[in-house]
């Protein structure tokens, strides 16, 4: 794997949400949301291929933390969490 500070930070923001995938699964999304959770499984394993740039990097960390935000309004300012653990924020 490409071990890069740029593809460190993206492979971080894409297994964020892929610790959800366990708890969103058992929403009603859940069905939807499987073929999508299934495509960034796919491209985590080919993370180490790609060469990415600082711009991009920051546009998936503002995406993933525009993500984390909606979910949690919509679970009402609840804390969600996966197995009793809560979830890993971006800082």
């Amino acid at each position: 794997m490409n071990t890069t500070p740029l593809n460190s930070r993206l492979h971080n923001c894409l297994i964020t949400i892929l610790e959800l995938e366990d708890a969103l699964g058992q929403t009603h999304l859940g069905p939807a949301l499987q073929k999508e959770f299934t495509v960034l499984k796919e491209v985590v394993q080919r993370l180490g291929d790609v060469a990415v740039e600082e711009k991009d990097v920051c546009r998936i960390e503002a995406a993933t933390g525009r993500f984390l935000a909606e979910l949690k309004v919509s679970l009402g300012g609840r804390p969600f969490s996966m197995a009793n653990s809560p979830v890993r924020l971006l800082q």
